[in-house]
């Protein structure tokens, strides 16, 4: 076991070595680190305290550092194992790993969500945290769904949806708008994670009434945000494709056509929201209240 413990030490250095020269040994350093982590959750062996406090710290204290996308990754590749495997212990083996971190992972919800986007200069480094982060967020938002675990940061895009929805608005590259839109509208089908539990999640579950309070809190807030006007801050534009990826060349524009993707991730995100809110509606003048009518989507007839 002593050997193991200096293996896992010399990746964690490894990582603190390379994160500023070679990105790419770092990355491979922080999924090996990643695996061996599962190895101890999964032979109930105490986490490595160096690398929990290492991860803490940098959550913490958010920052546009390397640091905080290693830590992204070796958290995520964790949870992706632990929801990939078929043990009956799978829920145990998940508490035992987010419990140092659920209140790190709120902090850091509410720093990266709180940004002024449109006040830095340099926003690829945001950019790739929101993604890093975005990944992180589907992990748990599934486990949440999908196994009987109640942690805060579980539940914390249902606690706090406005932050998410909130960048759909930011002067941001559409295509961080399209896997926002995407990720909530998965939220609300339940589809979260199947990829990843799919053969290993029983296919009934007694009803959840915390897991549907939840879900109708998140469509609250996605129909608060449209009649808010938060479908006039996305562009249905699509851009023309080209092969091999590069621009098109002179005299050989073409008409961009919609974004389906969107327009369709969009439509059903505003379906379902109605949907269970109407399921959830005490009274006839509420379902009135929660029409297409009332956020301005009038019919032409």
């Amino acid at each position: 076991m002593k050997d193991f413990f200096e293996v896992l030490e010399e990746l964690y250095k490894k990582i603190c070595m390379f994160q500023n020269q070679d990105k790419l040994l770092a990355h491979m350093a922080a999924n090996c680190l990643a695996l061996l982590l599962y190895f101890q959750l999964k032979e109930k062996i105490t986490l490595s305290n160096s690398w929990i406090a290492f991860c803490q710290k940098n959550l913490s204290e958010y920052s546009e550092s390397n640091k905080v996308l290693y830590c992204l990754w070796t958290l995520t590749v964790v949870m992706k194992e632990i929801f990939k495997d078929t043990c009956s212990q799978k829920t145990e083996i998940l508490k035992q790993f987010l419990t140092p971190f659920d209140s790190v992972f709120e902090g850091f919800y509410n720093s990266l969500f709180s940004q002024h986007f449109e006040s830095h200069q340099d926003t690829s480094k945001t950019v790739n945290s929101l993604i890093c982060f975005l990944e992180m967020l589907e992990l748990l938002t599934a486990s949440r769904i999908h196994l009987e675990l109640h942690c805060t940061c579980q539940r914390i895009v249902f606690l706090k949806p406005s932050c998410v929805l909130d960048v759909i608005t930011w002067p941001i590259q559409a295509f961080v708008k399209r896997k926002f839109i995407i990720f909530v509208k998965k939220c609300l089908l339940r589809k979260l994670g199947e990829d990843l539990c799919r053969g290993s999640v029983p296919s009934f579950r007694p009803p959840d009434c915390h897991l549907e309070g939840d879900m109708l809190a998140l469509a609250d807030a996605v129909l608060q945000a449209v009649a808010l006007g938060l479908l006039r801050t996305l562009s249905i534009h699509g851009k023309p494709s080209c092969f091999g990826g590069g621009e098109l060349q002179p005299g050989c524009e073409q008409v961009a056509g919609p974004d389906h993707v969107i327009l369709r991730a969009a439509s059903l995100l505003i379906i379902k929201s109605l949907e269970i809110k109407f399921q959830n509606c005490a009274s006839v003048t509420e379902m009135q209240g929660n029409s297409p009518n009332s956020f301005g989507m009038r019919s032409n007839g």
